[in-house]
């Protein structure tokens, strides 16, 4: 029996974990790659042998063709790219640090780019396979990025995630075009990640739903546009804000007795 191939480029802080999980379900095999070894010896052990790891870059070409052969060396080929950018730590721009600024860049908009770059052709390729045929007949692959909201609104003091984020839709958007003649779909889940609760309790009083988006949450909307089911989705973004987007103001609160 067919099983599709996973490779999930990037495990954040807990939402790697949920996505291999869910994607587990679905009966994926899944290559889990992080440049962080403690990320994926954590995710060893929730896991064990079920997915394979690889520790690497993943901003560069280097690092994701090495990526790349790990799975084709266990696998053969691969259906689906799920990119979750690493997050830049807090900055202003009037305090800004160029060198620092351009590094986030390159780890992030650089590694977008070259992930769709060295993984594109396998895709591509993979389509002639009769084996494939039936499976893959109404797309050739995904790509899936897992940004933050800050690919579609800002918040002060969080200067370089908000640039960051936002180049990575537009190549999203710029690459979906491209690349729809080739049946390969690029997508992104933006959300607000599970990080973003604790470390800005004022959050709840600006989102209706009063929390960010679970981990598992993420997951499903990934696994969902990875699926055949949303194959005419490309160039999109399904945003998990809790209604923030249509927000003027904060949430009103019964008051406490």
């Amino acid at each position: 029996m067919y099983k599709p191939v996973t490779l999930i480029v990037g495990l954040g802080q807990t939402v790697g974990d949920a996505v291999a999980r869910r994607f587990l379900e679905d009966g994926h095999n899944i290559v889990a790659v992080d440049p962080n070894a403690d990320l994926l010896k954590d995710l060893k052990k929730t896991l064990g042998e079920k997915i394979t790891y690889h520790h690497g870059p993943i901003h560069s070409k280097l690092g994701l063709r090495n990526a790349l052969s790990a799975a084709l060396e266990t696998y053969h080929f691969v259906d689906n790219v799920v990119v979750i950018p690493p997050l830049p730590e807090p900055d202003r721009l009037l305090g800004l640090e160029m060198e620092a600024f351009e590094n986030v860049l390159m780890k992030t908009v650089r590694g977008a780019v070259q992930a769709l770059r060295v993984f594109s052709p396998e895709l591509i390729a993979e389509r002639t396979d009769p084996e494939n045929a039936i499976d893959r007949s109404r797309q050739t692959g995904t790509f899936t990025f897992v940004l933050s909201l800050g690919a579609s609104m800002s918040q002060p003091g969080w200067f370089s995630e908000s640039v960051s984020q936002h180049a990575i839709m537009g190549i999203i958007k710029s690459a979906a075009i491209e690349l729809a003649n080739e049946g390969i779909r690029v997508n992104a889940v933006v959300a607000l990640r599970p990080r973003a609760e604790g470390r800005e309790p004022w959050l709840k009083d600006r989102t209706p739903m009063e929390r960010a988006a679970l981990a598992e949450e993420i997951a499903e909307t990934t696994a969902f546009l990875a699926s055949p089911n949303s194959a005419i989705i490309t160039g999109e973004s399904i945003t998990l804000d809790g209604g923030r987007r249509w927000l003027s103001g904060l949430t009103e609160r019964p008051e406490e007795d």
